[in-house]
């Protein structure tokens, strides 16, 4: 009798011991830090010295497949320097979210990449850093010389769980991407 009483007991911890440990591997499920949802992509330029600002747009308000997405030309002025700002928007939802806050928020999981083809006479740098001091590209500095036409290719890498380092190629295995968007230039 003794035997089972005990037996029947050592079953009804086991159980809970079960019950328990399966509970806790639920409420520690890790937080979920997905790719952000970006339909529009806006660069903002400050002619150094000046109050002139113009405003470039990439949107894709159907996300990939279905319409191709609107991309304006950038078109600015050579030998300037411009201050540069992106604004990142997600126009799926009403009201419209500004994911920028959301990107500058988890600066440490973020990083934009500027990447200029050879000839477009375009050199962008002085891209502001995360809290780690490693670029983060939400603020920058672009640089023109002689009139010319080419590209520049943006591009926001995600890193989901963190290890952004400033060695990072952009397509670095660590990340992923939230924007990756060409956009042809003009100096005229």
């Amino acid at each position: 009798m003794k035997m089972n009483l005990f037996s029947g007991t050592a079953v009804i911890a086991g159980f809970i011991s079960l019950a328990v440990v399966s509970c806790k591997k639920e409420s520690a499920k890790p937080e979920d830090n997905d790719n952000e949802v970006i339909t529009t992509v806006e660069l903002h330029f400050t002619e150094q010295g000046t109050s002139n600002v113009k405003t470039f747009k990439w949107e894709d308000l159907d996300g990939d497949g279905g319409n191709a997405p609107v991309i304006e030309e950038i078109t600015l002025t050579p030998d300037k320097v411009y201050d540069v700002h992106i604004k990142l928007l997600d126009k799926t939802k009403t009201p419209v979210e500004d994911v920028t806050e959301e990107v500058e928020e988890e600066s440490q999981d973020h990083r934009f990449y500027f990447i200029p083809t050879a000839g477009s006479n375009i050199t962008i740098d002085n891209l502001d850093n995360d809290d780690n001091d490693i670029p983060l590209g939400l603020t920058s500095t672009w640089t023109t010389a002689a009139a010319a036409t080419g590209s520049v290719n943006v591009v926001l890498r995600h890193y989901p769980n963190g290890g952004k380092a400033e060695g990072d190629p952009v397509n670095s295995s660590k990340s992923s991407s939230d924007v990756d968007v060409t956009f042809n230039t003009k100096l005229q």
